[in-house]
């Protein structure tokens, strides 16, 4: 029988192979984890970028809608700007013609209110028919217009007229005169009238 030298090492070697061996083991199976671990990192990372993607395409969307908003603000501002421009000139216009008012209602006023009473007074006094009359002369007045441009020459040479019409006259009275004195006139006069109220 063949007696072995007793080994004060071989207990520590054992601790350290067994230590060595449960590394060992653990390392193999930390090994056999590490696909399925990868491989659920990967679909992770898929679906942090697929969620990423989702977000850049929502970014995308609302800076094209912030971008629209920005042009439809932008032309309601010009439009805004426009109607002010707009708005700036009927204000001016309107102070002008304010102050034209003002002056022609400091021409007029005293005027309308002295013209009051009289114009009251014109329209009391003034029948309807009056007032068709006055219309129908003043449609008359083109064509009187008209004629009186071929009638003034005439009435200027009247006033040269005037005295021989005056002479004229005073003639025809003493004519008159005349025959009224002859005998028999009157017997003849008579008889005319007669004759008249006969026919």
């Amino acid at each position: 029988m063949i007696l072995l030298p007793d080994l004060p090492l071989l207990g520590p070697i054992t601790g350290v192979a067994r230590t060595f061996a449960e590394r060992t083991v653990a390392t193999v199976v930390f090994a056999a984890t590490v696909p399925a671990r990868v491989e659920a990192l990967l679909d992770t990372a898929e679906k942090l970028v697929a969620r990423v993607d989702d977000v850049v395409t929502d970014a995308a969307a609302a800076v094209a809608h912030a971008a629209a908003v920005i042009e439809s603000t932008t032309q309601v501002v010009g439009e805004a700007a426009d109607a002010a421009a707009r708005a700036k000139q009927v204000v001016e216009s309107a102070g002008t013609s304010t102050a034209v008012a003002g002056e022609l209602l400091d021409t007029y006023a005293p005027l309308a209110t002295q013209a009051a009473p009289l114009a009251s007074q014109f329209l009391d006094e003034l029948s309807p028919e009056e007032v068709h009359a006055a219309i129908l002369m003043l449609d008359q007045f083109p064509e009187l217009s008209e004629r009186m441009v071929g009638l003034m020459p005439i009435l200027a040479t009247l006033e040269s007229v005037g005295p021989e019409l005056h002479e004229l006259l005073g003639v025809a009275q003493d004519v008159r005169q005349a025959i009224t004195g002859v005998p028999g006139f009157g017997f003849l006069r008579r008889r005319g009238e007669e004759k008249e109220n006969g026919d």
